[in-house]
């Protein structure tokens, strides 16, 4: 599928422009995004730093998808996931207005921190990007490392099981 023939995103309040980044799914989490002019060099590439600043936005998109609905239930503590870990590999450069999925996998769960493997595709399904992140659970408003309530290691485990990457 051509760029031009994608479905057109949800628009943003700003002036009628599609907006930059949506939720495409659920189950796996899928985020669709569109490079912005801002984001990239003079030669047209995208800046190595925002990369880290797309992961952490499908991050937010699984937040909000996987880990909101149950965090603080049971009436245990309010959590957050700040990042331990990040790592990168690329494939191919992405310039403006090019548009890519971020898909998000749960790669392994642990104790306090768990792993979740996001792979930027090409709407056509080339791989473009591949990284990982390591959230680490800290209770609020202290943030002190705690363990992972279990209402979010059921949700994670749950997630994992229904979104395995060969299940795609």
């Amino acid at each position: 599928m051509s760029r031009s023939n994608l479905p057109l995103p949800p628009h943003s309040d700003a002036l009628d422009e599609p907006a930059t980044e949506y939720l495409l799914g659920a189950l796996p989490v899928i985020v669709r995004r569109r490079v912005l002019w801002g984001e990239c060099d003079p030669a047209g590439v995208v800046y190595t730093p925002r990369f880290a600043d797309y992961l952490a936005a499908a991050f937010g998109w699984f937040e909000r998808v996987v880990l909101a609905p149950v965090n603080g239930d049971n009436g245990g503590p309010t959590v957050a996931t700040p990042m331990k870990a990040l790592s990168l590999e690329f494939s191919r450069t992405l310039r403006p207005n090019d548009i890519f999925d971020m898909v998000v996998h749960v790669e392994d769960v642990r104790e306090r921190t768990f792993d979740l493997r996001i792979t930027g595709k090409s709407p056509e399904g080339a791989l473009l990007f591949a990284g990982s992140l390591t959230p680490i659970f800290v209770s609020l408003p202290d943030f002190g490392r705690v363990e992972m309530p279990r209402p979010m290691q059921r949700a994670l485990h749950a997630y994992r099981n229904e979104c395995a990457p060969d299940a795609e």
